[in-house]
């Protein structure tokens, strides 16, 4: 069973001339985390340990025993519609320009953007791909949870002091998470949906990289 689970992940909010409330924007994450079951303190101030808390949804699902999958997607697409109703936009409230002017630290601007980014996806467009194979993406990160957390902190910092190589690390970035997601008697599509997932986690900042995933995880690019 899917449960519930609305696709506004998929439409995209944007209203022309809107700005972000950082007040509503606030109380939009208060929300996420809220339906997460987490605490409030994971929020844009804290991405890397919301990251962590949501991988960790991933491997256990939801206090109902819901799938981790439908937790988190349910939980993102309810915050994109709070900021719908608020009259503002998930465009304006993610931007790293946006989140630079606001965050302490460039750092956690920027791990806030990409995990959005990645997000957008996962209950997006690579939503059925991960949900068809749920046991197995599961099981991945189950079993390589201290792997990815890794290959995204390492991007994160590494990408910030040397920005000039950001398209290596996006490239790195993109085999740490496909190798992750090879595990034994799960389709060999999960490996394209692991390199997909960090390919869009490193957009807001490197969409200029043109790197791509192909199905048998032979990419391209500059």
């Amino acid at each position: 069973m899917l449960g519930k689970l609305v696709f506004l992940a998929v439409i995209g909010v944007f209203l022309v001339d809107a700005t972000c409330d950082t007040t509503k924007f606030v109380a939009c994450q208060d929300k996420f985390a809220d339906k997460l079951g987490i605490d409030r303190v994971y929020n844009w101030l804290n991405p890397l340990g919301l990251t962590l808390q949501i991988q960790d949804i991933y491997i256990n699902g939801g206090v109902a025993a819901e799938r981790g999958l439908n937790v988190v997607c349910n939980a993102y697409n309810s915050m994109v519609q709070c900021l719908s109703d608020a009259s503002t936009t998930t465009f304006e409230c993610f931007d790293i320009g946006y989140l630079l002017t606001h965050s302490s630290a460039p750092n956690q601007a920027y791990s806030y953007g990409f995990l959005m980014s990645m997000l957008q996806y996962q209950c997006g467009a690579g939503f059925y791909l991960a949900s068809d194979n749920w046991q197995c993406m599961q099981r991945i990160y189950n079993g390589k949870n201290a792997t990815m957390y890794g290959c995204i902190t390492d991007f994160v910092l590494n990408a910030q002091e040397d920005p000039k190589r950001g398209c290596n690390y996006v490239q790195t970035g993109m085999d740490c998470f496909s190798k992750a997601s090879t595990l034994q008697g799960c389709p060999d599509e999960l490996k394209y949906y692991g390199c997909e997932s960090f390919r869009q986690y490193s957009l807001p900042q490197f969409a200029r990289c043109d790197k791509q995933c192909t199905i048998d995880t032979q990419y391209r690019g500059i």
